[in-house]
């Protein structure tokens, strides 16, 4: 099947499978992990994680240009995947240059020894696990390829678990040992062998990872910042506020990807034969934000008391954090499918200079607001900064393809939310919140009105619900069957 023909609604559905899955074991394991080891021990685990996953950015740009040529019709997938593995093994020998001279000023940089050693497993395994899954979703499985990253997140934990006596180290090579398994997964379900590339086919990833890998990496430390920025002025409890809190928007930012990376593969497909994408965008912009509105306003009626169920009581006073990052997460995930779909028509020096531009406007402000505000100031620089670019991609939108993006049903999502919002609130003054079935069961009392509210008020989701979920399940009962 060419992925220009992709079913875009199916592996939607069972990247959101995966996607919900994968939240959930990742969400226990934070549980878990902010319990046991307490803001402090869950912040430097987060900072060294952070310092990772910023060094894992570089292979991950490359694994994003090798994704854009294998979806392209009539290419040969063996000589990208060994273009890809080379250049990691290349990459590693810098890392392991960077990474001394991080020891040398490991006090001033608050990272151990051990922590430098687990920063390393980190890159090398999820560097690769990078490049392979992202050319597995290229060659036409991006719903498969997230449900690998699910056993990627269930053998994680597992890991974790086994090793957290050893703290963060323990934690950093967990995931180390979950990711080289999964790693060596998708080389088998692949079934493409690598083989030696071809000047054209070096020069043909060149020219995308000549944008899409420093666009990778300003989109990581853009992300990453904040925490370098709170570890750096505020401390270890804030960065254990703002990543917790991140963990419980996690559901709308999976939505989003879920949505977007079978987006870009069928945008990079339909685009390398000439054929109009638009549609495919506005369908996928409609459901982007179908749970960060939700989440949104249920954060908004009871910040502290969610941080507080379920991360303990020490986490309490993280509620304003829950509401800024909640409504930021807003603007990413409408951001995620626009500048997924600017690279997937092969325009990656324009989703580049958005995200370049973003950083460049968010790096002075982030510093000065940390400075005098703490936590809240960058979270409200952060906010600024997400508004600036999801305006920026909305113009590239108007231009690349016919008009800006933005489907009334969205507008049914928001009232929606709204309704919830109120039913929420007054739920919070009639009953106590100190007990943890409650505040769950407010929850998905919150869920259920959004949802009801919804399909009375949006007759594109009702069509929608019945159009994704009826060739769904045909597919799953085909496959049991």
């Amino acid at each position: 099947m060419s992925t220009a023909e992709m079913n875009l609604g199916r592996e939607a559905l069972v990247s959101l499978a995966a996607k919900l899955t994968m939240s959930l074991f990742g969400f226990v394991g934070v549980v878990v992990f902010a319990f046991e080891l307490g803001p402090d021990g869950v912040g430097r685990y987060y900072f060294a994680l952070a310092v990772a996953l910023a060094l894992v950015r570089m292979p991950a740009g490359v694994g994003n240009a090798v994704k854009k040529r294998v979806s392209e019709v009539q290419t040969d997938p063996g000589e990208y995947l060994a273009a890809g593995l080379l250049f990691h093994a290349v990459y590693l020998v810098g890392v392991v240059f960077l990474l001394a001279g991080l020891y040398a000023v490991r006090e001033a940089v608050n990272l151990r020894p051990d922590l430098l050693l687990g920063v390393f497993a980190v890159v090398a395994t999820v560097g690769l696990f990078q490049i392979l899954n992202r050319f597995y979703q290229g060659i036409g499985y991006p719903g498969r390829s997230l449900w690998i990253d699910t056993v990627r997140s269930v053998l994680t934990l597992a890991a974790q678990l086994a090793l957290l006596s050893y703290g963060g180290f323990g934690l950093l090579v967990g995931l180390a040992a979950g990711t080289v398994v999964c790693a060596v997964l998708v080389v088998a379900l692949a079934r493409v062998r690598p083989r030696l590339p071809s000047r054209e086919t070096l020069g043909r990833v060149k020219s995308f990872a000549t944008w899409s890998v420093p666009s990778s990496m300003i989109e990581d430390f853009y992300k990453r910042f904040d925490v370098l920025l709170l570890g750096y002025f505020v401390g270890p409890s804030a960065v254990a506020f703002y990543e917790t809190a991140l963990r419980l928007v996690t559901p709308a930012t999976q939505l989003a990807a879920s949505i977007s990376t079978p987006l870009s593969v069928k945008a990079s497909g339909l685009s390398s034969v000439g054929a109009a994408v638009r549609a495919d965008i506005s369908n996928a912009f409609t459901y982007t934000g179908l749970f960060a509105v939700p989440i949104f306003f249920g954060a908004l009626a009871m910040p502290s008391a969610l941080m507080r169920t379920f991360f303990s009581n020490s986490f309490a006073d993280g509620g304003v954090a829950l509401v800024g990052v909640a409504l930021f997460s807003v603007f990413v995930v409408y951001k995620i499918p626009l500048a997924d779909s600017v690279e997937g028509t092969n325009y990656p020096h324009l989703s580049f200079r958005v995200k370049l531009g973003g950083l460049l406007f968010h790096l002075p402000l982030a510093v000065v607001l940390a400075e005098r505000y703490g936590l809240v100031g960058v979270i409200g620089a952060t906010l600024a900064a997400e508004v600036a670019m999801l305006l920026a991609y909305e113009y590239l939108s108007a231009k690349l393809f016919d008009g800006v993006v933005f489907p009334r049903p969205v507008l049914a999502q928001v009232v929606s939310g709204l309704v919830m919002y109120g039913v929420v609130a007054e739920l919070t003054t009639v009953v106590s919140l100190q007990s943890r079935p409650v505040v769950v069961g407010v929850v998905v009392a919150g869920a259920v009105v959004y949802f009801l509210t919804l399909v009375a008020t949006s007759a594109h989701f009702r069509l929608t619900v019945r159009n994704v979920l009826g060739p769904a399940f045909q597919y799953l009962k085909s496959v049991s069957g």
